[in-house]
C-alpha cells in the first residue's frame, strides 16, 4: 500500500500540557479522563480524534488534527479530577511537529530553575 504524499495528508498539531496535582497521576488515568471528557462534551459523532502520545512526570503531549485543536484544548481544560484527586491542567503551548513541541515547551520545564530566572 502506497503512502499519501504530504500535500494530501491531514495536518496535525501537538499540544504540550502539564497536570498539577498533589500526587503523581498515571498515564492510563490521563488517557481515560481525556477521552471521557471529549465524549461528554462533544458526543460520539462530533468527538475529535485526539490521542495522548506522551506523558511523564506530570507533563505530556496530545496529537490532534489542526481543525479540531480548539475542541481538544477546551476538553483538556475542563478536566477537574483524575483517579479521585483534584488536578489543574495547564496548556503549555501548541506546535506543528513533535520535535518543536518537545524543544519549546517540555524541555524548557526540565531545564528551568530559579537560579537562571526562568
Amino acid at each position: 500500500m502506497k503512502l499519501l504524499p504530504p500535500s494530501l495528508r491531514k495536518r496535525k498539531r501537538y499540544i504540550a500540557f502539564q497536570i498539577i496535582s498533589a500526587r503523581p497521576v498515571d498515564v492510563e488515568g490521563v488517557r481515560e479522563v481525556l477521552s471521557s471528557s471529549l465524549l461528554k462534551l462533544y458526543g460520539a459523532l462530533e468527538s475529535p480524534s485526539a490521542k495522548l502520545i506522551e506523558f511523564r512526570d506530570g507533563k505530556g503531549m496530545i496529537v490532534c488534527p489542526h481543525d479540531e485543536l480548539n475542541k481538544v484544548k477546551i476538553a483538556l481544560t475542563l478536566i477537574k479530577k483524575i483517579d479521585g484527586q483534584d488536578v489543574i491542567p495547564v496548556i503549555l503551548g501548541v506546535a506543528g511537529t513533535i520535535k518543536s513541541c518537545r524543544k519549546k515547551y517540555l524541555e524548557v520545564l526540565e531545564n528551568a530553575n530559579s537560579a537562571n530566572g526562568i
